[in-house]
């Protein structure tokens, strides 16, 4: 178990952030389920990610590692399961649900699980509800509605309802629904996190699976005739960066009023976060992009301002907008974002906790948060093994005059391995 010990610091310089975790995870998936070899550059290599590779090679995928790129050779939408496999998904929330409706597509059995995150924090109830009714057995070998799941398929086409409370669970159905050769209609009640939605839409879209999207309500999904020869077809794909990722850099020059510069930023229209950085100008941020050079620069500035913030469409934003909140001149109110308690920690009640440690005036309220301007001050702070916690708190540890610790802070790696490495060679006193 590791810990930072980080101290006030000032920025300047470069860095080149990562590429995006659900664009990654998106692009592995359907390369593996495609007809003929795909190349997917600039990709993201965390903890993630490679878990998700071996999910996808157990169904006979074959996925080269190269330095920054993979090369994969699909299976023709084919599900080549053994019986009695075990797979493993560590930490990954996605890894977790989009394999299991994918498994769900073969008639071996196979068991999936996870860490203690996944275990007690990843509630699978609505898939295992959704799938169950499609003939797939599919329980919870410990009867808590979480993982471990046993799971034996086929899955017997007919239309279906899900709970879109968690994105993942609409687009577990969508992509599995995608292999079936048969028309499929999914149901969706309390559509949330939209934007993810429309992220896989964008990949069956480029898949060339037709879909019906009524408001996120209902989804139609159309097989493809048999003559259609570019549907589920290996392709060439580059990553963007990952807009939540870019968040920290961003508020860190923010909170201790530096000046940075994010290079090779690589822009994606289906990364709803980049609404965030728009949420920090409306504070006064002075932060510059520039898509032709593929840069964003920020600049020294004081934030200041009232908002109130519907977090739901950018709910991985929660934290950094928490601890940017206790550096801001104003007070902000973020609602809407029941569904950050069931991430890898209760990311609400996280961030409340450990803010409150270092003197925060932050109120905990049922499905957001209220933050005011604060003065910190040094603490020692949990990180919940959850990234995004992690990296928040570093965050708000650099603008305190006396050193911080955050514990456990391996989890980084789910999604920034080089977070210390980076922040460091900006200038962050990070032990």
């Amino acid at each position: 178990m590791k810990n930072f010990f980080v101290k006030k610091s000032s920025m300047s310089g470069e860095i080149i952030v990562p590429s995006s975790k659900s664009q990654t995870m998106r692009a592995i998936l359907f390369a593996s389920l495609s007809k003929g070899s795909s190349t997917i550059k600039n990709f993201l290599n965390s903890d993630d990610t490679l878990a998700f590779i071996e999910g996808c090679r157990k169904f006979k995928a074959k996925i080269e590692i190269k330095k920054n790129s993979l090369k994969i050779l699909g299976t023709n939408k084919k599900i080549l399961l053994k019986d009695n496999v075990n797979i493993d998904v560590k930490n990954s929330g996605i890894a977790l649900r989009f394999l299991t409706s994918v498994y769900a597509l073969s008639n071996k059995k196979t068991v999936i699980t996870g860490d203690e995150s996944i275990k007690t924090n990843r509630s699978m109830k609505p898939l295992i509800d959704s799938l169950s009714s499609l003939g797939v057995h599919i329980k919870s070998i410990h009867n808590t509605d979480f993982a471990p799941l046993e799971i034996k398929g086929p899955i017997l086409p007919k239309d279906i309802k899900i709970n879109g409370e968690d994105s993942q669970y609409v687009s577990s159905l969508l992509i599995a629904s995608s292999l079936l050769n048969t028309k499929m209609q999914i149901e969706v009640e309390n559509p949330k996190e939209k934007p993810w939605v429309n992220l896989t839409l964008s990949w069956l879209n480029k898949m060339n699976i037709k879909v019906e999207n009524q408001d996120f309500k209902k989804f139609i999904l159309y097989p493809p005739s048999r003559l259609d020869r570019k549907a589920f077809r290996g392709f060439e794909y580059t990553v963007p960066t990952d807009f939540s990722t870019i968040l920290f850099p961003i508020a860190a020059a923010l909170i201790t009023k530096s000046n940075i510069l994010i290079k090779n930023v690589i822009f994606d229209d289906f990364q709803n976060d980049q609404k965030t950085i728009e949420i920090f100008k409306k504070l006064k941020a002075k932060i510059y992009i520039d898509k032709e050079k593929k840069q964003i620069r920020v600049e020294k500035s004081i934030l200041e301002g009232n908002l109130e913030i519907d977090v739901d469409d950018i709910i991985d934003s929660i934290p950094i907008l928490a601890v940017l909140g206790c550096y801001n001149r104003g007070k902000l109110t973020l609602q809407n974002g029941l569904n950050a308690r069931k991430k890898e920690s209760d990311r609400i009640l996280a961030i409340t906790i450990e803010l409150k440690k270092m003197k925060a005036k932050i109120i905990e309220k049922k499905d957001g948060l209220v933050v005011e301007g604060s003065k910190l001050e040094a603490a020692n702070l949990n990180s919940y093994k959850d990234h995004r916690i992690a990296m928040a708190l570093t965050i708000a540890a650099l603008g305190v005059e006396k050193p911080s610790m955050i514990e456990d802070v391996d989890c980084i790696n789910k999604t920034y391995r080089a977070f210390k490495k980076d922040f460091k060679s900006l200038g962050c006193v990070i032990l």
